[in-house]
């Protein structure tokens, strides 16, 4: 529903002098209740956010039908006094008289912590199912920068969460509130007041910068101004109760234990892709030095033997195969057609077989497709020496160089267990 306008001002909040002292804010029913009870009469001053000045009651055009009854009991605002000495500055000067630094800051911080992580886990899954090759560059990308990269589409969604709702996770929760100015569009007022906030309140997401601009931001509003992205806009109302305040320190406390933990897997993935571990081929009993990332295991076979590695940070998997000949003789070309022949229902070979080289020594090779999965490329490469013959079976989701160079040195080690002899 639109409150801009007139409506907007229905739904602000309201002060009202009552002798020395200001009362508020209140809303306008809770107004209306004081005007019955006599706490509030026509020559009561009031004043509603985004007003300029005060105002008497009973000149106010949202107020004036309340005063047909005078009220049972006196005023509390003399008639004839001047409007109260103490009335804030105008909102176009930077009067912020309802707004803390703290709990705004505090508003921000909740939304950052639920914003970025949850959108980074939509992006990286997004990329993961139709994007292997961007999700590379995401999961290989410094955490950080991946953050700040993020900060543009969480200020979106801010917005986008202003506009539907007129609030934001954080804002909610502690209870701030950012009205907006009469006769402005929702959603490019909302719009516009994030991408402020981005540049002149988080310094773009830049550490250092973003220190400077915050520590500016806090001394205008702990002044009792506007923060620069606010001036000349309606007042924002951020005085929650203690309540809400330690309410909004847990929440807080418990987002940021879950990004810690976050952190700390996606830091574990890239670890696994550099670090190395051994493994002893159980036929010859000879050992290789494989990255951290594959996690093996024995297959169940017919004949012969089969060990199946998956490596979720490559999205690859691998089958190293052994068969053992009754006599030597058997032909390298002739061994995969069989094996081409006894894949067939999981794999569609597409080329023929070429040549290639591994670790010296003539082997042949060629590529398909998973027949359930068309988004899987297939990598079959074998060789025969004597009665020993050798096969992997590669399966990568994806085409970039980190899953290629890691392809390489793992079927080099995993050969360099074979009996070459």
């Amino acid at each position: 529903m639109d409150v801009d306008g007139a409506g907007a001002e229905s739904m602000a909040d309201w002060y009202y002098a009552a002798g020395e002292d200001q009362k508020g804010p209140v809303e306008e029913d809770e107004l209306r209740s004081l005007v019955k009870g006599g706490q509030i009469n026509s020559e009561t001053y009031v004043r509603q956010e985004g007003m300029e000045a005060w105002q008497r009651a009973g000149d106010h055009p949202v107020l004036a039908n309340a005063f047909v009854t005078p009220p049972p009991q006196p005023a509390t605002q003399p008639p004839g006094l001047p409007p109260p000495a103490f009335a804030p500055p105008a909102p176009e000067a930077g009067g912020v008289v309802s707004s803390r630094p703290w709990p705004r800051l505090w508003a921000r911080l909740i939304d950052n912590l639920i914003f970025g992580p949850l959108l980074g886990f939509c992006i990286g899954l997004w990329t993961l199912l139709y994007a292997p090759d961007v999700y590379f560059q995401i999961v290989t990308m410094n955490s950080a920068l991946f953050g700040v990269l993020l900060l543009p589409l969480v200020t979106v969604f801010l917005a986008m969460s202003m506009m539907a709702t007129g609030f934001t996770p954080g804002k909610a929760i502690v209870g701030v509130r950012v009205p907006v100015p009469s006769g402005r569009s929702r959603f490019s007022f909302f719009l516009g007041r994030e991408l402020k906030v981005w540049v002149a309140g988080l310094g773009l997401g830049i550490p250092v910068v973003a220190l400077f601009t915050q520590i500016r931001q806090y001394r205008r509003l702990a002044a009792g101004k506007a923060a620069s992205y606010d001036e000349g806009n309606p007042a924002v109302v951020a005085k929650p109760s203690k309540v809400r305040l330690s309410a909004a320190m847990a929440v807080v406390v418990a987002l940021f234990a879950i990004n810690v933990i976050l952190i700390a897997e996606d830091q574990q993935s890239a670890r696994n892709l550099t670090a190395t571990q051994t493994w002893v081929n159980p036929v010859t009993k000879k050992t290789a030095t494989i990255g951290k990332t594959w996690q093996a295991q024995e297959m169940t076979t017919n004949s012969g033997r089969a060990f199946y590695f998956a490596s979720n940070e490559l999205l690859s998997e691998v089958i190293l195969g052994y068969e053992q000949f009754p006599s030597g003789g058997v032909e390298a070309a002739v061994y995969a057609d069989a094996i081409k022949k006894a894949v067939a229902s999981d794999v569609s070979i597409s080329t023929e077989w070429q040549p290639v080289t591994v670790r010296g020594l003539p082997a042949l090779r060629a590529t398909g497709k998973a027949v359930k999965f068309d988004d899987s490329n297939v990598e079959v490469t074998i060789f025969v020496i004597g009665r020993d013959a050798w096969r992997t079976l590669v399966f990568t989701r994806g085409n970039s160089p980190v899953q290629s160079d890691e392809k390489e040195k793992f079927l080099q080690a995993m050969f360099g267990t074979a009996n070459l002899h």
